[in-house]
């Protein structure tokens, strides 16, 4: 370090489990495990929805231990971003075009239960919405939540890409409630 003392130390197991960061002498504050997932406050990866766990895992008490910030200091009307992309290739870096009601990207919310983190509360969903082509890419938004005495998410509210809205159902007019 310069101009300080380094605290810490960046251990590797021979076997390649995880590589931790410590931040102290009892836990690690960054771990990267064997198959290749960031964990930060937390040693172990947690599935966070029925099939998922993510690449990048913050885990705290509180706000401050738990949460992520972006933000963007410049002075113009520019705002922070966060992308969600989707392509159909297979590999990385592949532009494979996408197609009529693929997902594009979702933010899910879970909470616990009492036996795992896998009940799904709520989400908000972006999909193709018509047949894409270059530099054309019709999208919808779709806003779910759960119903009492369930776990798993029922979609309530649609804006589709011409701009038409429906709640409990598909739109077909500007505003349509069913």
């Amino acid at each position: 370090t310069s101009g300080g003392t380094f605290n810490g130390a960046v251990t590797f197991n021979g076997a390649f489990t995880s590589i931790g960061i410590d931040d102290n002498a009892d836990a690690n504050a960054i771990t990267i495990d064997s198959s290749e997932r960031v964990l930060i406050g937390t040693t172990t990866a947690e599935t966070l929805a029925p099939t998922t766990t993510p690449k990048v895992q913050i885990e705290g008490t509180d706000h401050h231990t738990s949460s992520l910030s972006i933000v963007r200091n410049s002075n113009d009307n520019g705002q922070s971003l966060l992308i969600l992309g989707k392509s159909r290739g297979t590999s990385v870096g592949a532009d494979t075009v996408v197609q009529d009601d693929d997902n594009v990207g979702e933010v899910l919310f879970t909470a616990a239960d009492g036996s795992d983190r896998t009940p799904q509360v709520a989400s908000v969903k972006a999909s193709v919405d018509g047949t894409p082509g270059s530099n054309d890419m019709p999208g919808r938004l779709e806003f779910y939540t759960t119903a009492d005495g369930s776990q798993t998410i029922t979609e309530r509210m649609r804006i589709d890409s011409g701009g038409k809205g429906g709640i409990g159902g598909t739109p077909s007019v500007n505003l349509h409630i069913i």
